[in-house]
């Protein structure tokens, strides 16, 4: 996965910041939310955020 891609275009959020948020305890949309800013603005990227964190927290999670 590429850590640099660009997944919320309005504020400019990467995959990289959203496992940040995810690896310091962000567990929820409304948490990453607040820690990074992705999909506060037109929502056009809430899918893929959300899919991310079920993604980084399945990993964050596995031994």
């Amino acid at each position: 996965m590429d850590m640099e891609k660009t997944v919320c275009n309005c504020m400019g959020v990467t995959c990289g910041q959203i496992k940040e948020a995810v690896d310091s305890g962000a567990g929820t949309l409304a948490e990453v939310q607040e820690a990074t800013g992705a999909s506060t603005v037109c929502g056009a990227c809430m899918e893929e955020v959300e899919a991310l964190i079920a993604h980084f927290k399945a990993e964050r999670d596995t031994p």
